[in-house]
This record gives C-alpha cells, structure tokens and sequence, in this order.
C-alpha cells in the first residue's frame, strides 16, 4: 500500500531563508496543483520560484484557473494594434496587466509555461514581451533543464502506460474456453512479468514526485 506524503508548511518568502530544495520538498509533498492554486502558491515572488518546479502538463492546469481562462477576455487586449502608437500601446496594456494579471492566482506558472514554450509574444503571466525576451536569455540554462525535464517525465508516464497496457492485453489473452495448461503456465509468467514491470515504474514516479511505501 502506498500513501501520499504530508505535505510540509507552505513555503515563505526567500527572505526568510526559503530555498529552492524547501520549494521542491513542497511542491512534490503537496496536493494536486488546484491545491496549490487555491492557496495562492502560484502567484508572486514565491509562485515563481514553486511553478519552475512544476512539469508543463501541470503548468498547463494550473493555467485553467486563470483570469483568462475564466473571463476569456479579447485575445486583442494582450497585443499591439497595427495603427496604434506606442504610448497608447503602453497605457491599454499597463491597464490590461492591472484588469487581468495582476489579480490572477496562476499567473507564475503562466509566466513559466511561457517561458518553457519560448512564447514572448503578448502579455504572459503580466509580463510584457521584452520582460519575458530578457528572462529567456537569464534563464536559458534552468529552461533547457526544465524541457529536457518535461521530456524526460512524458516518456516515463508513456512507459507507465504502455506497461499497463501490456498487463491488460495478456490478462484478456486466454479468457474462456480450453487452454492447454503450459499456454496458461506461459501466459501467468508473462503476467507477472509485466506487473512487476508496471510496479516498478508506477513506484519510481511515486518516490520521485513524493509518495512513499506506508509503514
């Protein structure tokens, strides 16, 4: 039997001598993102900090709790008009960042799914295109990480699935009917094999995202 871990206390400022490895102990003992998005941990200095933690297929549910996402305002409000100059540019987009943005729960993790796509096109998590352009380039090496880290997990959960696939096709093999005895004998291995394969692979993502075996 496995059991979730309890979460620790949520994370406090980085003035307060939070690290990143206290971001990461949290964000893998937590509930699921909406409990995340809940208790405000996806906005701000702090969310910035947990939603580089998180892995894309996260980042985009968190996503599904924005301000956009809820209003579903005019795509036309986060990019610049062809006639419009650059000053009333500002001033409509200064007013979208305080109408939308700023009062987004999730608007790190919009800012770092951004990144991670390498989208610097309109207004990202209340970051103008230039803000985010200029994260790119800090952050080229975390970001490189991070994909390469969103790849890496996809593979692994494809390899979860396949795997349970695979127990499910030889478990429906011989059902019914009169099977010679070395032929069930073959397909019983082949069963165990395939469920020790999936329960290893279900156990190496439960302790790499903070789950342990229950005492």
């Amino acid at each position: 039997m496995n059991t979730m871990m309890a979460a620790p206390p949520p994370p406090q400022s980085r003035s307060r001598g939070t690290t990143e490895a206290d971001i990461a102990q949290y964000v893998a003992g937590a509930e699921p993102v909406e409990s995340l998005v809940a208790g405000g941990y996806l906005a701000g200095h702090d969310g910035r900090l947990i939603a580089q933690q998180l892995r894309a297929p996260q980042l985009r549910r968190a996503v599904t709790h924005s301000v956009c996402y809820a209003a579903q305002p005019d795509v036309n409000d986060f990019y610049q008009e062809d006639d419009e100059s650059d000053a009333d540019w500002r001033r409509r987009r200064a007013s979208t960042v305080r109408g939308h943005c700023s009062a987004c729960p999730v608007r790190a993790a919009c800012a770092e799914l951004a990144l991670r796509n390498g989208d610097t096109a309109g207004i990202r998590g209340g970051l103008a295109p230039e803000k985010l352009h200029l994260r790119l380039l800090a952050e080229a090496d975390r970001l490189t990480a991070a994909r390469a880290e969103d790849e890496r997990a996809a593979t692994q959960q494809q390899a979860r699935i396949a795997a349970a696939r695979e127990v499910q096709r030889l478990a429906g093999q011989y059902v019914g009917g009169s099977i010679p005895a070395d032929r069930r004998e073959k397909n019983r291995l082949a069963i165990a094999e395939a469920l020790q394969q999936r329960d290893e692979l279900v156990d190496a993502h439960r302790r790499s995202t903070g789950w342990t075996a229950a005492a």
